[in-house]
């Protein structure tokens, strides 16, 4: 009986003992596993922020790309705009005079419209370049019919010169042209005095030529009677100043647009 007693109350006792043991195991079991799965957690975290951090940046680097293949061609439609226009310019005196205006009001446009693309994409140091070279533009436009008729008129009286010895000739219509040619050359270095005395020698000699037709006589006395910028109408045979401005303000705008495309780059 005592044997029994002694028995059953070391049962009792291994009992009191293995649970509390088989709970505190299942404790930390547990614990292990929750912490694992908050590693897993916290690590599904920084993976998925890091995924968005490279997709955010892989969306930034595709805008910025945008952007600069925007700007690429904002400056290259300006700069053909440009180009498309001083060309027209220094052709105008060949285009018949009643296409002229259309022709240049045209292109100086086309001008406008592709600098406002510049003036939206462009950095402030480009932008200032732009500026530069519409001004250029603009004084192009605003020359450029009078110039058109000065040197389609030169051209004229060249071609009406002695085609032999000009400087014996004694045709009345080859020096006619020679003298208004000489005349025109040097008319804009003329006091203001001396211009007025030779404006009627200057009409004589541009009707005895037979270059022109009336109407274009009447064009060069009009233009003839403000010499303002005349150096850069009647431009030169060695230099013509008013395409060197713009081909000097060009090279300004050229360099400014590829240096801010490096930067992007």
């Amino acid at each position: 009986m005592q044997l029994e007693q002694a028995v059953a109350a070391a049962s009792a006792l291994t009992t009191l003992i293995t649970v509390p043991a088989t709970l505190l195991a299942a404790h930390w079991t547990r614990r292990g596993a929750d912490r694992a799965a908050a590693a897993t957690v916290l690590a599904g975290i920084d993976q998925s922020q890091a995924a968005v951090a490279a997709a955010h940046l892989q969306d930034l680097a595709g805008r910025e790309q945008s952007r600069e293949d925007a700007r690429r061609s904002a400056y290259a439609e300006f700069l053909s705009a440009a180009d498309v226009l001083v060309r027209t310019v220094a052709e105008l005196p060949d285009v018949p005079d009643a296409a002229r205006r259309e022709l240049l009001d045209q292109k100086a446009t086309a001008v406008v419209q592709a600098r406002a693309g510049v003036a939206v994409l462009g950095p402030p140091a480009v932008l200032s370049q732009a500026e530069n070279l519409a001004k250029q533009c603009a004084q192009l436009e605003k020359l450029a019919l009078r110039r058109a008729v000065l040197r389609s008129a030169i051209s004229a009286l060249e071609d009406a010169w002695c085609p032999r010895n000009a400087e014996w000739c004694q045709d009345l219509h080859h020096i006619s042209a020679y003298v208004a040619w000489e005349l025109l050359a040097e008319w804009g270095r003329l006091e203001d005095e001396v211009r007025w005395e030779k404006l009627d020698l200057l009409e004589a000699n541009l009707r005895q030529s037979n270059a022109l037709e009336a109407a274009q006589v009447r064009q060069v006395l009009e233009v003839a009677n403000s010499v303002a910028h005349w150096d850069e109408m009647i431009g030169g045979w060695l230099r013509d100043p008013l395409m060197e401005r713009f081909q000097a303000v060009r090279d300004d705008f050229v360099d400014v647009a590829h240096a801010s495309l490096s930067l992007v780059a």
